[in-house]
């Protein structure tokens, strides 16, 4: 593996687990057992390897949307697994990285927030649109005010501070998903989720151990 890389990788798990501002250069370079000289030979400054780490779950989430949408058989399931990849993106990239991302990083802060508002907003409203077209999705709505709105909701879900774990059955997620899809679809939608839900057990955002074939 190559150093760039070898550094990236190993800032991730820190960086999602205790926030960025708690890891410092010499936190990086202690681990790694190299020095501060060697990262800042590939990294000018930690802004930069905060900008990576925030490029690579950017880059991650697109590649996996584009292979799901290429991909899937119909909107719902479609819609499904954008939440989940939505969802955890949320979670590397969350609340308090973002607050700590638009305080300390803007041009990091300013990627994340682009690729929301844009990539993933355009993705999930063509897939409304999509559903819409083939009847799965009623006609009778704002399709971008609830785009903004699932995306929003995904959001406040993945706050721990929101949602602090708990002892409950069912997750907040799961709960979010089943009025989201109930709310948008036909009664032909109907059927097919409720088709899913008794063939596969899939249509809950955090019962998605089993991968589609398409994210392998």
């Amino acid at each position: 593996m190559d150093i760039p890389k070898k550094i990236a990788d190993k800032v991730h798990t820190p960086f999602s687990r205790y926030g960025i501002r708690s890891i410092s250069m010499d936190d990086i370079a202690s681990d790694l057992r190299i020095s501060k000289k060697t990262i800042y030979q590939f990294y000018s400054n930690k802004d930069s390897l905060v900008e990576t780490f925030v490029d690579t779950a950017i880059d991650e989430n697109i590649f996996r949307c584009k292979i799901l949408v290429e991909k899937s058989d119909d909107a719902i399931i479609e819609l499904y697994f954008l939440l989940v990849y939505a969802m955890e993106l949320y979670n590397i990239l969350n609340p308090a990285i973002v607050y700590d991302l638009e305080k300390n990083h803007e041009l990091a802060y300013e990627k994340f927030k682009g690729h929301k508002t844009q990539f993933i907003h355009q993705t999930v409203k063509a897939n409304i649109e999509r559903g819409v077209k083939t009847g799965l999705y009623r006609k009778d709505f704002d399709i971008d005010i609830i785009t903004r709105f699932f995306l929003e909701s995904l959001a406040i879900i993945s706050n721990p501070a929101a949602f602090p774990p708990t002892h409950l059955k069912r997750k907040p997620a799961d709960e979010l998903f089943a009025c989201l899809i109930s709310g948008i679809v036909t009664t032909t939608g109907m059927d097919v989720v409720n088709a899913y839900k008794n063939q596969r057990d899939i249509m809950f955002l955090s019962n998605y151990e089993d991968r589609p074939f398409w994210d392998h």
